[in-house]
């Protein structure tokens, strides 16, 4: 699982790749570049 270095969230997705490299676009803060963050598993949320 993916993460984004600016707000850590899931919602990254690549958006070009190939000869340039992967570049990954994040859906919560517009992030956008080839730096993220790999996670085994979601943090765990309060619910309170």
């Amino acid at each position: 699982m993916y993460r984004c270095p600016s707000c850590g969230s899931c919602e990254i997705y690549p958006v070009a790749g190939g000869y340039i490299g992967q570049v990954y676009l994040c859906k919560a803060c517009g992030y956008r570049g080839s730096l993220v963050l790999e996670a085994e598993d979601e943090p765990e949320r309060d619910l309170d």
